[in-house]
């Protein structure tokens, strides 16, 4: 059922979050009035606001909230989507690169990027993209200039313009984390987090060795006799420097990666959060800060994990017989294990000649050396040019095998190019925009119906 809503603090951050979102042409009023009333759940998830929308798995977040706003609508149940912009960090290479499909064979992905001048600690949400990179963006899919690329336009505005383009009719607020009446919402977390940051420090750290002796390994790790960093302060230059006392002004307090969660879970209250392996890890680091600060922890949900591919890419997996579990390497490789007859018989032939090669050689040296004293040095180089030579013969004979059939060869090549690009799987690295591109409304359409949110692995989905 949905939670109370904090009267002192929900209707004025929900003024401000509709006058925001209203900038970006994002109409939620009504959404925003229900969920301030406590008359809705709230889900909740986030991301950078990388350019052009960022990689495939911001969709991925985005198509799970709307799944499960649907699935408890169908069990008469009210929810509102919040999607929280992370414009505080100052991560630019992050949200400054994008990698979308290459247009030639060389090489799987193409990536665009900029960089700034000079290092800086500087918060990237308001930082206006760079021309260079629009320029080069609009080049390669030989577009007009749309208005979420317009002159001057930060990363902020153009991540959450687009994405209410994408998403329109969907009713998703969008969260900017430099929203100052979100800091304010926030000041009495703020407060607790300066008066208890021993009891802190030494909660993450127990916390962090339980997950080691556990066998895994926490998502934030210092140094030793360093502490954690819980907040930083952004300065007027709007640049962000860490701080462990009291800050008088809460719009200038910016959370850390560990403590983000916990602003948005005592600001919200979600009921459900959903996030990627990472986010999730983080909650594991710092569970116990909730009760410790007297924050409501949300049920924490994994983000539906989900490759996508144009029906005549996914097709070929049943016509050739592959399970998709099995794209996740090069297609030499797959090849090799699916021409097993003759691949094997050429290793056991390899195999066989180096132990005969040593054996027949060393017998040399054993007759020869009475009479050469020197021989025993050539006899050692000889062996490894020799097996140096050998190898690359086996293994050009195995390529020869595994490439025999060029049609299963160059299917598999596109399957790998397509769901595991230059060694990264599909969804964490290559811009979604590169199929909104080509399928519009029916790529979002395709998400939402086949995304499994909580889902022990990933699906691929046919466009």
């Amino acid at each position: 059922s949905a939670r109370p809503g904090r009267a002192e603090a929900r209707p004025t951050l929900a003024d401000a979050l509709d006058n925001s979102n209203r900038h970006w042409g994002n109409f939620v009023a009504d959404d925003l009035r229900r969920w301030a009333a406590g008359e809705t759940m709230t889900l909740i998830a986030g991301q950078q606001v990388g350019f052009a929308g960022g990689p495939l798995y911001t969709l991925a977040k985005l198509a799970t909230l709307i799944k499960m706003k649907r699935d408890l609508a169908a069990e008469g149940k009210e929810a509102t989507i919040f999607f929280w912009l992370a414009t505080e960090d100052h991560d630019y290479a992050e949200v400054a690169t994008l990698s979308l499909p290459a247009k030639s064979g060389q090489r799987d992905l193409m990536t665009m990027r900029a960089t700034r001048a000079v290092e800086s600690r500087e918060i990237v949400g308001p930082a206006p993209i760079p021309e260079g990179l629009i320029t080069q963006f609009l080049a390669f899919y030989n577009l007009d200039r749309p208005a979420w690329l317009r002159e001057g336009i930060s990363f902020r505005d153009s991540f959450a313009e687009l994405l209410v383009n994408v998403f329109e009719g969907e009713k998703i607020v969008f969260v900017d984390a430099l929203l100052p009446e979100l800091r304010r919402a926030g000041a009495p977390l703020f407060e607790k987090m300066f008066a208890q940051r021993d009891a802190i420090e030494q909660e993450i750290a127990s916390r962090s060795d339980a997950l080691v002796r556990a066998g895994y390994v926490p998502q934030v790790v210092t140094r030793p006799g360093e502490q954690y960093t819980l907040l930083f302060r952004i300065n007027e230059h709007g640049e962000r420097h860490i701080v462990t006392g009291r800050v008088d002004d809460p719009t200038t307090i910016s959370t850390s990666a560990l403590t983000r969660p916990l602003l948005q879970d005592f600001v919200f209250q979600p009921d459900v959060f959903v996030g990627g392996p990472s986010e999730v890890a983080y909650y594991a680091q710092i569970a116990t800060l909730h009760e410790l600060l007297g924050v409501p922890i949300p049920r924490v949900a994994l983000r539906g994990h989900a490759l996508v591919a144009p029906k005549r890419v996914a097709r070929l997996f049943e016509r050739f017989g592959l399970n998709a579990r099995e794209i996740f390497t090069s297609a030499d490789a797959i090849l090799a294990e699916r021409e097993a007859p003759g691949v094997a018989e050429v290793q056991e032939i390899a195999e066989r000649a180096h132990a005969n090669l040593a054996a027949e050689i060393t017998r040399i040296g054993e007759i020869a050396l009475p009479a050469e004293h020197a021989l025993a040095r050539a006899i050692n180089r000889s062996i490894g040019h020799i097996e140096y030579h050998f190898d690359k013969l086996a293994e050009r004979a195995v390529r020869g095998l595994v490439r025999k059939e060029k049609e299963r060869w160059t299917a598999l090549r596109e399957l790998v190019a397509t769901f595991h690009p230059d060694g990264h799987v599909q969804d964490r690295v290559v811009g979604w925009f590169a199929y909104w591109s080509q399928f519009g409304n029916h790529l979002t359409a395709r998400m939402i119906d086949c995304i499994e949110p909580d889902a022990p692995s990933f699906s691929v989905i046919s466009l």
